[in-house]
Order: structure tokens, then sequence, then C-alpha cells
């Protein structure tokens, strides 16, 4: 399925890191883009946020040192709202997004596919399996997959159940778990390339 174990790794971070993010979900969550922001410089190093960059750096320094008089009321005009101020699209605690933590649930589930592939792969290039548990389970392939399937619906599970009362816990424990698996994945990998 992949060639080296850095492409396997590689593989499973791009998967985290395109589910985990809520700023990437974003757009399907709320039905509104995030603004673009420019972080292209001037060509003497300043950079004021908003501005055209065509506005030469010495303008801008008149411009913003010189004092401004306060506006007079205007009796005449309509009253209008003032502008909203700016909020984040989803909580403001992004560790606790379920939306986060339901994308690790997914990752850890392609991270258990990938570890049942590559623990094949170095069992075939002459490896071991170092985990005693799981030694006679490995040789039956249905086995595997049962006991891989179940380890992804138990985590999933019990972290659902942790996230009632410690949403962040739940989704740091994923987190570890998945990084956890991301390496036995690469190791795995890294025996069935050097078993060849």
């Amino acid at each position: 399925m992949f060639a080296t174990s850095r492409t396997a790794v590689a593989a499973s971070f791009a998967i985290l890191l395109c589910t985990s993010f809520p700023a990437l979900a974003a757009d399907r969550v709320t039905g509104t883009s995030m603004p673009g922001v420019d972080f292209t410089l001037a060509s003497d190093g300043t950079y004021v946020a908003g501005v055209a960059p065509s506005i030469p750096p010495s303008m801008l320094a008149d411009v913003l040192a010189a004092p401004v008089a306060p506006a007079a009321p205007l009796s005449a005009a309509p009253a209008q709202a003032p502008a909203a101020p700016f909020s984040a699209p989803l909580s403001a605690a992004p560790l606790s997004a379920p939306s986060l933590r339901r994308s690790l649930y997914v990752s850890f589930a392609a991270l258990q596919v990938m570890d049942v592939v590559s623990t094949n792969k170095a069992l075939g290039a002459g490896g071991v399996e170092a985990n005693p548990a799981m030694a006679g389970i490995v040789k039956n392939k249905t086995a595997f997959m049962a006991v891989k399937v179940g380890t992804a619906a138990a985590a999933a599970f019990f972290a659902e159940k942790l996230a009632k009362n410690h949403p962040r816990r739940a989704t740091v424990v994923m987190m570890v778990l998945n990084v956890a698996y991301a390496g036995i994945v690469a190791h795995n990998y890294r025996v069935a390339r050097a078993g060849r």
C-alpha cells in the first residue's frame, strides 16, 4: 500500500491535519468563508494590515502620526448599528470542539487499517509481532481485523463518554492515540523495508 514508512506517516498526518482543524472546516460548518489575510511586506520591511502596498511607507508614517480631531456629531443623520465584532466561527476552545474530536476518530480508524496492512507486510518480510497479546491473533487475518475494528470503536466510545464532562481531555487522549499509532505504523513499515 505504501512504499516507505515515511509515506505511511505522511499519509496519516495528512489525514489528521485535513480533518482535524476547525479553521479548515469553517466553510462547511458555518457557510461563511474566513477573511483573507495579506502577508506581503512592503519594500522597506514595514507592513500595515489592510493598507494597499502601493502607498509609500513614509506617507503611512505621516498619516498614522497625525493627531485625529474628534468628529462632530451629526444630528440629522440616522443612527446606525455598530459593526458586529469579529467572532470565531466555532467554539472559543478549539480543543473541545466536537468536529476536531470526531475527525480524530476517523484518523484513528484509518491508522488501525494502516496498522493491519503494515503489520502484515512486516510479518511477510520476516518480522515478528512484538506485542505478546497480539502474537496469536495476527496469524488469523479476520480476528486481527476484528480486534482493530473493536479498538477503533472502543476508543471512540470511551472518548465520547469522557467528552461529556471533559471535552479537552478527550481530544488530547485521541491526539495521543493517533500519534502513538502513527509511530507504530511507521515502525512496522521500517521493519518491512529492512526485511526485504
